[in-house]
């Protein structure tokens, strides 16, 4: 009796606690906002660059980008560009698809534009003429100018200087001595590295223009353009420009966006011009016929050429000068004066947008100086005095 009565009250309480469980349905949760993205930057890396950002947020409504560069966007995948180098905050705030304690709707990631001349000197290279021709540097900050001089080497008339910014060697053309010289960035150690004396060696001639590209030194003569490699070896024709114009470049830059040669001829012995030409000697230009050119600077950042030319009656320019135009010769400006002698050299330094140029009252005696000025040829001062100046670069290089 008593085993039963146990198992009813067992029975009885079960029964009653059971109907007081119920089970209670939570639903389907909120869904939850998450900002995320990623990027890419072209130029690897280094300023300028452009940022593509891709968003992969998840149950977003809007989206409003803080770049850390002063800009912002609500666009769902946007560009921006990073003139300068530092580390940048980019901030994406989303806007929730729901109200939910769960939301991550900011992401914040850092941009590293890196810096391309990171360890490197700013330097400006020129060369002289004297009872022995030399080449000299000034490293470029914000003391006065320094002037360190190369190490003596046999120049006579040294009318084209260009730098290998990766090998760290400095290439001066010597129209008189019909050669190239070669030294370190520091102006040690010169070696002639062509010379048109030495049977194999004819093309190097009255050299003047030249520049650097990848593992080729190239170099304007009477004829045409002409290559070799960097030690001097293997010289050969590039362009050949044949009998007729434009003959002979005298200063001459190349432009890697374009793969085009720009180049300023002599009107004195030849036809003149400020001319193009395409990288594969195809689509010679004659941008400003005529002129007699004997320096050029080009500026393709900003689309600009710097030009110094004798003023010839009845072309442009009416008169002596530096002058600035756009790439297609148009907006022909003059921006400041040159000496009684011809100006061999002109150059920028983009850093703090200044311009250089020769000014000469002899050929040879130290009696002239460099200029420099604003790039638009306005606050010009005698930057150094005492010298005669030539050719001029201004580089970024590791010393």
């Amino acid at each position: 009796m008593k085993r039963n009565l146990f198992y009813l009250i067992s029975v009885l309480f079960i029964l009653m606690t059971g109907a007081g469980c119920k089970e209670k349905n939570m639903g389907t949760p909120a869904a939850s906002t998450v900002a995320s993205f990623s990027y890419v930057v072209t130029n690897q890396g280094y300023a300028p660059c452009e940022v593509a950002f891709t968003n992969s947020s998840l149950n977003a409504t809007g989206y409003l980008w803080d770049f850390g560069n002063g800009l912002t966007s609500t666009e769902m995948n946007p560009r921006t560009t990073y003139a300068n180098p530092g580390l940048y905050n980019v901030k994406l705030t989303c806007t929730p698809l729901n109200s939910v304690y769960y939301n991550q709707a900011v992401k914040i990631m850092v941009v590293n534009v890196k810096d391309l001349n990171a360890g490197l000197t700013q330097v400006l290279y020129y060369t002289s003429r004297g009872t022995v021709g030399n080449g000299h540097m000034v490293i470029l900050d914000d003391n006065p100018p320094l002037i360190q001089d190369f190490i003596p080497a046999d120049l006579a008339r040294p009318y084209g200087i260009a730098v290998d910014t990766a090998h760290k060697k400095v290439y001066i053309t010597d129209y008189s001595s019909k050669a190239i010289y070669r030294y370190n960035s520091d102006g040690t150690l010169p070696l002639k590295i062509l010379d048109a004396t030495v049977p194999g060696q004819e093309l190097v001639g009255d050299a003047e223009a030249i520049f650097v590209l990848g593992d080729k030194i190239y170099w304007g003569r009477t004829g045409g353009i002409y290559k070799a490699n960097l030690d001097g070896s293997n010289p050969e024709v590039h362009i050949d420009f044949g009998a007729g114009p434009p003959e002979y470049p005298i200063d001459m830059q190349y432009d890697p966006a374009s793969g085009k040669i720009y180049f300023v001829n002599d009107k004195t012995e030849y036809s003149g011009g400020f001319w193009s030409v395409n990288f594969d000697g195809t689509g010679m230009t004659n941008i400003i016929p005529d002129v007699d050119g004997t320096a050029l600077e080009m500026d393709f950042k900003n689309g600009k050429a710097y030009l110094v030319m004798y003023g010839s009656a009845g072309t442009v320019p009416p008169e002596n000068g530096v002058y600035m135009c756009n790439l297609d010769g148009s907006g022909l400006t003059k921006i400041g004066d040159f000496g009684t002698k011809a100006t061999w050299g002109i150059t920028m330094d983009a850093k703090r947008n200044k311009l250089f140029w020769g000014y000469k009252i002899s050929n040879a005696l130290p009696d002239g100086k460099i200029i420099r000025a604003n790039l638009d040829g306005s606050n010009p001062e005698d930057w150094i005095t005492g010298v005669s100046p030539h050719a001029m670069t201004v580089v970024w290089i590791k010393l």
